[in-house]
């Protein structure tokens, strides 16, 4: 899974400053000036290229739990080596004139007088339409969510989130669900025609959202000590598994909680029993026989 930066506390003015330079003029290069004496790891081992770009979330200063904006990191310097090329340094204070100017120019030093020497190059700077939670991004160093910071600074190896995150309408999930469920009711209730009727000017493809709903981080043994005291066999009607998953060739069936997990039940092998997928539809949407305890 590729690897991408978290930023932690970005000014919003810089961002929507940039996001719309490059509105105006596509392509163009802009710039990041992260606060730091540190040099960014990733990128500097890493060289990003156009053609080769790493992802970069980025949080502002006034909503760190939120990711907020996603960019293509394109370039990365050191801005010691800027130092010791004045023609370059002018170039890009040129740019920062030009097209940046709330930056003033590339600073080498803080307000606190530390060294800055990070310079980011950024294309494709956009704010996002639902900001997610830091929370969705892993860590590369230990495989576990970000946690919010409590004040601005610092960056993060992250793994790449899936493209669509933050960028189109969002809903709670249930709500979503709900809707659907009374619309349907409604259509079986129609007369044919009317039903007809809608479906020749209705829309091929769905609307696709972003949906908010609340789940469980299970425990992976509790799963496999129940599919292996099942030993293929649905522990409901007694059958044997549908089919075999394709990924390694074990009897398919899913794992559930008698009580559940949203109602305060166990994530424990005594709470949680093996099903083929019929009898575990039957459990949430049919009539249920199943017993509440083993």
């Amino acid at each position: 899974m590729p690897t991408s930066l978290f930023i932690n506390g970005a000014f919003v003015e810089t961002l929507a400053e940039i996001e719309k330079t490059q509105h105006d003029h596509p392509g163009k290069r802009c710039y990041l000036q992260p606060y730091s004496s540190r040099r960014i790891k990733l990128l500097a081992e890493s060289s990003p290229t156009p053609e080769s770009p790493i992802t970069l979330y980025v949080s502002l200063t006034g909503s760190l739990g939120l990711i907020s904006y996603r960019a293509k990191i394109v370039g990365w310097q050191d801005k010691r080596e800027l130092a010791k090329d004045q023609a370059a340094h002018a170039l890009l204070n040129q740019h920062i004139k030009d097209f940046q100017p709330s930056e003033n120019d590339i600073y080498l030093e803080a307000r606190d007088g530390k060294l800055c020497v990070n310079l980011i190059s950024v294309i494709d700077v956009k704010r996002l339409e639902s900001p997610f939670s830091v929370s969705c991004l892993i860590k590369t160093t230990d495989g576990k969510p970000l946690k919010e910071h409590t004040r601005a600074g610092g960056w993060s190896p992250v793994r790449e989130q899936i493209e669509w995150l933050g960028t189109i309408t969002e809903a709670v999930k249930d709500d979503v669900e709900a809707e659907l469920y009374v619309k349907v009711a409604k259509s079986l209730g129609d007369q044919a025609a009317a039903r007809q009727q809608r479906l020749a000017t209705a829309p091929n493809w769905p609307e696709s959202i972003q949906v908010l709903s609340r789940a469980f981080r299970r425990n992976p043994d509790v799963i496999a000590e129940v599919l292996i005291r099942a030993k293929g066999t649905c522990e409901e009607c007694h059958r044997s598994a549908p089919f075999r998953r394709a990924s390694d060739d074990t009897p398919y069936l899913e794992v559930h909680h008698r009580k559940m997990l949203s109602e305060g039940g166990e994530d424990t092998v005594a709470n949680a029993f093996a099903l083929c997928p019929n009898c575990h539809r039957k459990l949430h949407f049919g009539k249920s026989d199943i017993p509440s305890e083993a």
